[in-house]
């Protein structure tokens, strides 16, 4: 058999490092990533900030490993003097976890791939102290403007609060591009209904105001109404407001924020026909249709709209009631 320093590099044996943070004598209890790294961690410490470790720790344990020669215990480099609790989590995921559980500083976690899977392994540890850190973290912008993300995150987590927060920014998204698929699959049934919900909602409720007083009613727009001007009642047309009326709405179907809508009031072409449009009968010349009140209407009915989900409640076990 070949010494081990002369075996090609691919067959070496490499023996599990501790972590540089995570390599204190004192400290009596040793986890392993799923990469080979160690951490050295106090087991009072996971008993104090994780249900998971307590509830272990209290089970019968076998018979405790042989204690290594002093010398060897000194050598934080020297691996095995502690039995060796394996977890399935890599040494990126356990390394600001357990960064978070022992009060040191942590390190930037400002991507969703960074954040999601110490978020998801804290819930797994039952580790509600980094948990709180992490919701605090996503209330940051760079998270915040991922919203169906976060929306994902907040409903799986009972976030109320945020799980709404979410949904209001949502309503600058159209659900139906197919770039959101990915993110819409992260939801249970019951949040991806209330999201779309909140969504069609807003349209819908939009559509039924722009046909009631004080705009145009659906009556006056029939083809069987005869429109007239309001001040010499000589014949005039609707056809302006029609055209800013569907732009309204198509804008409504692609951003159901409707923050758009009142800037296109200002800027599309539809707009400005219809603040333009006036009496065709030449001693009167009166506008059809009054900006100022129209936009000040349309703005009032936009916040009117429902701008956020309904949460759902869930049992215990996490069935939708």
């Amino acid at each position: 058999m070949m010494p081990t320093d002369q075996l090609p590099h691919s067959d070496v044996i490499k023996r599990p490092e501790y972590h540089p943070l995570f390599s204190f004598d004192d400290a009596d209890i040793v986890l392993c990533s799923r990469d080979g790294v160690l951490f050295r961690v106090p087991s009072m410490t996971l008993k104090m900030t994780s249900s998971w470790f307590r509830t272990m720790f209290t089970l019968p344990q076998g018979s405790p490993p042989a204690p290594l020669p002093s010398s060897s215990r000194r050598n934080p480099r020297a691996p095995y003097e502690s039995e060796v609790i394996s977890l399935d989590e890599d040494s990126s995921t356990l390394e600001p976890l357990l960064r978070m559980a022992c009060g040191l500083e942590i390190p930037a976690l400002d991507t969703w791939d960074a954040v999601e899977p110490v978020l998801y392994a804290a819930e797994k540890y039952d580790m509600t102290g980094p948990s709180s850190i992490i919701r605090a973290l996503l209330r940051t912008p760079v998270f915040v403007d991922a919203p169906l993300r976060l929306y994902a995150a907040a409903c799986h987590f009972g976030w109320t609060e945020d799980a709404r927060a979410a949904s209001t920014r949502s309503l600058t998204l159209d659900l139906h591009d197919p770039v959101h698929r990915p993110a819409l699959l992260r939801l249970r049934s019951s949040d991806l209904l209330s999201l779309f919900e909140l969504h069609h909602n807003r349209r819908a409720q939009f559509r039924a105001r722009l046909g009631e007083s004080p705009f145009l009613t659906d009556a006056q727009l029939s083809e069987a109404h005869a429109p007239r001007c309001p001040r010499c009642r000589d014949a005039t047309s609707y056809a302006e407001w029609r055209e800013l009326k569907h732009a309204m709405l198509y804008e409504l179907e692609r951003r159901p924020a409707g923050d758009t809508v009142l800037t296109g009031l200002e800027e599309w072409p539809a707009a400005q026909a219809c603040w333009a449009a006036k009496c065709k009968r030449a001693v009167c010349g009166s506008p059809v249709y009054d900006k100022a009140l129209s936009s000040k209407a349309i703005k009032e009915v936009l916040d009117s709209l429902p701008n956020a989900v309904e949460m759902p409640i869930y049992d215990d076990v996490g069935s939708f009631k």
